[in-house]
Formats: structure tokens, sequence, C-alpha cells
């Protein structure tokens, strides 16, 4: 583990092109934050954002500290914000925050009293209809693996949900006969009727008897939605805001993975997909497979889409170069010194 933890932590120094923590607080001090507030932890004294790309860190989304005398109770869901960023021995803080645009008070986010899902539970008995206007719960599943994803039709986000649309339709290029299904929930229940998701459904030349786009009453489908610690909201600039989480069901319907970015390996899934049945499996992509999602769950998005083993190859040969150049150079001076 100790090894692993190592491995990571070079990675997302390496292979995403970030900094250690103090070199990140220098890059946030250079100019100020700009982004939108996605959850405010009161009792933590924490808000998480999801910010513009600045300096040399990427847009993403990241948990900061809120100073003890930061005005908690005037910051909302969705509003827009610009602050400055330092270190503190807790981690990276907000500070002289100001709300450059306040989230529409006509829109107040709605908190539902669900219970989040973890590893080895099952899926409620939720009802959705598909992109062909036939009812289903997943419980219509059993007796295959699930990949199961989150989306809407009106992204426009390359980096998001067109992304993890594109790389079902390679997932349903490999299923060939195995005992997989695709399923992908609307994040945007009211807009994506079975209608609108069977057009998008032919974007990406969904096959239904492999692939299941569903939707459904909006207040059941966002309660589904909260189980996975999702809770889209609306942005007027760059649609709906939320997290990713893909996961993974066995034949059983119970959960055996989530994957917290939307750039993962096809790959690597099919990988994980294999091991979940102790079906023969590429060991290789299963070892780009966790490599890349222990770099997502340390470092965050801004490691997302990255291969773990391209990047690992990478450090590895930085790693060899230079301690090749300081036995080289430690020769010169030895040589000298005689």
């Amino acid at each position: 583990m100790l090894r692993l933890l190592i491995t990571v932590a070079v990675l997302c120094w390496v292979g995403a092109g970030t900094l250690p923590v103090p070199a990140i607080a220098a890059a946030l001090d250079a100019q100020p934050l700009h982004g939108v507030v996605l959850t405010v932890l009161a009792q933590q004294h924490e808000a998480i954002v999801r910010h513009d790309r600045y300096g040399s860190i990427p847009s993403m989304t990241t948990v900061f500290h809120l100073p003890a005398r930061a005005g908690i109770p005037s910051l909302h869901v969705g509003d827009r914000i610009e602050a400055n960023v330092r270190e503190t021995p807790a981690g990276l803080q907000l500070y002289e925050i100001r709300i450059t645009a306040q989230a529409p008070p006509t829109a107040p986010p709605v908190l539902r009293n669900v219970q989040l899902l973890t590893v080895g539970e099952t899926l409620p008995n939720t009802r959705f209809v598909d992109q062909q206007g036939k009812p289903f719960t997943f419980s219509d599943f059993a007796g295959k693996d699930v990949v199961l994803a989150f989306i809407y039709t009106r992204c426009r986000d390359a980096r998001e949900c067109p992304l993890i649309s594109s790389n079902f339709h390679t997932l349903q290029q490999h299923i060939g006969t195995r005992p997989y299904h695709l399923v992908e929930i609307t994040l945007d229940p009211a807009y994506d009727t079975p209608a609108v998701l069977k057009k998008y459904a032919r974007l990406f030349d969904a096959n239904p008897a492999l692939w299941t786009l569903g939707t459904g009453k909006p207040s059941e489908v966002l309660d589904f939605l909260a189980r996975f610690g999702i809770e889209p909201f609306a942005d007027p600039r760059v649609g709906l805001i939320h997290t990713e989480r893909t996961t993974l069901l066995d034949r059983r319907g119970r959960i055996v993975d989530f994957i917290d970015e939307a750039g993962w390996s096809v790959d690597g899934i099919l990988a994980r997909l294999a091991g979940i049945e102790s079906a023969p499996e590429n060991p290789l992509a299963r070892l780009d497979y966790e490599l890349s999602k222990a770099a997502v769950a340390v470092c965050g998005n801004a490691v997302a889409g990255f291969s773990g083993l391209v990047d690992l190859a990478v450090v590895l040969l930085i790693m060899g170069g230079a301690v090749w150049l300081m036995l080289r150079f430690g020769r010169r001076i030895f040589r000298e010194q005689i």
C-alpha cells in the first residue's frame, strides 16, 4: 500500500503536470480564483468549489477551507465567487472571498434525505423508462455485470457526458456475447424524455439490447442520483454542474466499484469487469485501471484521463535518467580527485 501511495503521489506530480501543495499554493496566489460554489460545509468550515483554470492549475473541483471569520451563511450553492488562496497546515484556504454573482433566489437547492450507497449494497428499486419508452428497474439486468454512468443530453463539455457516451460506444463494440450491460441515467429528467434519449442514443449508435438510457419521474430520478452523491444544479453558463461517478455492478446487482472520473480507460473497465467474476483478465489493463483510479482518488480530477501505466513508465524513465546522471557525475568527480 505504501509503495502504491508513493507511486500515485509521483504520478500526480509528473504525469499530470501538477505541483506539490506549496507550489500549488504559490501558483494560486498569483491571481484570483474564479469559481462556483457546489457545497458549503458549515460545520467543517469548508466549501467545495468548481473553479476555472488559473496559473498552472487546470479547471477542477476542489475542497477549500474557510477562515473562521468568513461569513459562511452568506455563501450559497450556485454562488459565483472570486477569492485568493493560501496554504495552511490544514490544506488550501480561501480568503478575501467576494461573491460576483449570487445564486438565483427562486432556485434554492433541494436537500434530499437519502443514504449514500456503498460498495456491497444493491441499488434501490427505482422505476425508470428507457429510450424505447419501456419501463425498467435494475433488477431486470440480473445475471449481467452492469456499467452505470450518469449523463444529460444537453451537455456540451467534451470532457464529461460526451466522453462517457463515446467510451460506452467503444465498450458496446467489445461486449460481444459477454454478460455485460451498459446503463446511462439522465441528470436532467425534466428535459430528457424517452424521445430525447432515443435521439441521443442514435448519435452514439446505442444498441438497446446492450445499452439502456433511462429517465423517469424527476423527483424519483434525482433521489436516485443523490444516493450516489450526485446532486446536479443548473448554471446559466455551463448547463448542469455535477460530480462524476461511474459504478460497476456484479451479476447479483451489488455495487463492486466506483470510478470518480469521466476519462476512464475502456481496457481498464473491461479488465475490471472480467475480474468481477474471476474470469481471465488483462493484468496490464487491470494495473493501469487501479493506478489511474488511485491517482484520481489522491490528486483529484487534475489527473483524470491519464494512463497510470504510461505515467509510471515516464516516472521510471525520469528516475532512471536522474540516477544515471548522478552516477556519471559522481564518477567524474571521483576521477578528478584521484
